[in-house]
């Protein structure tokens, strides 16, 4: 199939605060476009009259009505009701934040509940739907990025969320590995390189190995609940108590002036970005007519984000001590995610490293353009080369990604201790196996706890949830053994299978995903969305 005939395949990078999307068309890649807009706030949002609105309008929405726009959904999704990080943000958003089916997050909009992945759904369709308004014709195949230290959960949930806004994703591709795609595809270079991915939710390093088309990465390390948000609620701490100090009251008691704070906090740092001061003007902060006036100095930004942007200096040091190299030995730095754009980012990344990182790439759209490469590759289209023109029929029509795992994944045993069955940092796709015995006379079911994470305690890590293999046949306890074996495919997601040592007869194998969209309400979206009249691109019908 040559470039022109092979169906497109969109690049989706579905950021915490921001969403691209890409394409590659006869050996060209570029990001879509909307206007003006390449780059769009991943907002959700429901008007009074019912109907969800994302992107810009969202944006534009959750200043005057917070409680009804979801923001950092990213953030929730794939994650327990009861994690840490969940409860962190049911305090501290505008919106509300509940407990679904299954441990899942929920969250209420304009009167109506949506699960998390409903939310991701709307974000991917707006860009669907913006990608084919700009395309002139139906695109439904994709492949979407992902964090680098994405949980099998999170992995899956996003997955359904493509499945709920009607796209098929071919492959999931880690967000790093998609930025060194975009910087280095089907060149015919040798270089280690350190991909810097400080979006606005999570952080992780990544460390490759590209030869010519072949990425390797040798090893991957983050921290899932860091990002540009964090630096955000520093910048609106500092507004709030300069307007406290003038007027003796705090805004942030006031959702409305919350939500309006982070909003202008987002300008700020965008600013302090590109120039030494920023300067903005909030009027009638709190519906009473008293403005708030403030400023602030890169020095002093860079004072007040330091403990942040530090907590990142620990986490190349273990990338490189995982990939077993040193700084030096690492060619070039790549920057992923509008926090690198800040100075003390920069700098920070200068002195990890030793050496001053690209900044020839555009660290907002790098990664959608690396997954637009990728499914480019996948149906055999004509993909740019980072030196200038195309593939020919003569050269690889595929990157050869080498990837790997970036948590241990481990099932519980007696005493609550784990047995790590794949470690980390092991390359994917692979698989493992376990022998599993039963306990008890004629026992008919098996259950395996499971868990990603590093700690020998099973309670310390993240529990995915529960394997059941069913229809076991009866026999004496300790007669029936099943082999289970785990394999994590090159999407970074586990699949189970199971057989019986003595038999040879296969077991069923379920895994429920705690805080994962069941499978009946999956359904059930779907049914309610095709009962809906036709959509535009800016807002749905009410239900």
């Amino acid at each position: 199939m040559d470039g022109d005939s092979a169906p497109l395949v969109l690049g989706i990078d579905l950021g915490t605060t921001n969403s691209a999307c890409a394409v590659v068309r006869s050996g060209r890649a570029s990001v879509v476009r909307r206007g003006d807009d390449r780059i769009i706030p991943s907002m959700v949002g429901a008007l009074p009259d019912g109907r969800i609105v994302v992107g810009p309008q969202a944006k534009a929405l959750r200043e005057r009505d917070p409680r009804n726009v979801v923001f950092s959904a990213k953030r929730l999704i794939g994650r327990r009701f009861g994690s840490p990080e969940v409860q962190r943000m049911a305090r501290t958003m505008p919106y509300r934040i509940f407990e679904g089916p299954n441990e899942s997050v929920m969250v209420e909009i304009g009167g109506r509940s949506l699960s998390v992945v409903e939310v991701a759904s709307h974000v991917l369709r707006y860009l669907r739907d913006m990608a084919e308004e700009a395309l002139g014709g139906r695109v439904r195949r994709c492949v979407i990025a992902v964090p680098a230290n994405f949980t099998d959960a999170q992995r899956g949930a996003t997955r359904v969320a493509a499945r709920l806004a009607g796209l098929d994703v071919i492959r999931v591709i880690n967000e790093p590995t998609a930025a060194a795609l975009a910087y280095g595809y089907v060149e015919d270079i040798d270089r280690r390189i350190a991909v810097y991915d400080f979006g606005g939710g999570t952080f992780d390093v990544t460390i490759l190995q590209i030869t010519r088309n072949v990425f390797e990465v040798l090893a991957t390390s983050g921290e899932m609940f860091l990002g540009g948000d964090d630096i955000d609620e520093v910048i609106v701490e500092k507004m709030a108590d300069a307007f406290r100090r003038s007027t003796g009251e705090d805004p942030r008691a006031k959702p409305e002036a919350a939500a309006r704070l982070r909003a202008v906090a987002e300008q700020v740092k965008i600013q302090l970005s590109e120039s030494a001061q920023a300067s903005v003007f909030v009027e009638d902060l709190l519906g009473d007519g008293r403005d708030l006036s403030f400023s602030l100095a890169e020095p002093d930004l860079r004072a007040a984000v330091a403990p942040i942007v530090e907590r990142t200096v620990p986490v190349c040091s273990e990338a490189l001590r995982l990939a077993g190299l040193s700084a030096r030995q690492i060619d070039d730095v790549v920057l992923v995610g509008g926090t690198t754009r800040l100075p003390v980012v920069r700098e920070t990344v200068e002195r990890v490293f030793g050496k001053r990182p690209q900044t020839s790439i555009n660290p907002m759209s790098v990664v959608a353009v690396g997954a637009a490469i990728q499914g480019a590759a996948l149906v055999g289209a004509l993909v740019p080369m980072a030196g200038g023109g195309v593939s020919t029929a003569s050269m690889p029509q595929s990157a050869v990604l080498l990837d790997v795992t970036p948590r241990s994944l481990g099932v519980r045993t007696v005493g609550g201790f784990v047995d790590f069955v794949i470690e980390r940092n092991a390359a994917i796709p692979t698989e493992q196996t376990r022998l599993f015995t039963t306990t008890a006379d004629n026992q008919s079911y098996v259950r395996i706890q499971v868990c990603q994470g590093e700690s020998e305690r099973f309670d310390e890590n993240v529990k995915l949830g529960e394997i059941t293999l069913a229809g076991l046949r009866k026999a004496p306890r300790g007669e029936v053994t099943i082999a289970v074996t785990f394999e994590i495919n090159t999407d970074g997601l586990l699949e189970v299978r199971a057989l019986d040592q003595d038999t040879g007869a296969e077991q069923v194998a379920t895994m429920r995903v705690l805080g994962g969209l069941p499978e009946e309400e999956v359904r059930a979206i779907l049914a309610r969305q095709r009962a809906e009249p036709t959509q535009d691109t800016g807002a749905v019908a009410p239900r």
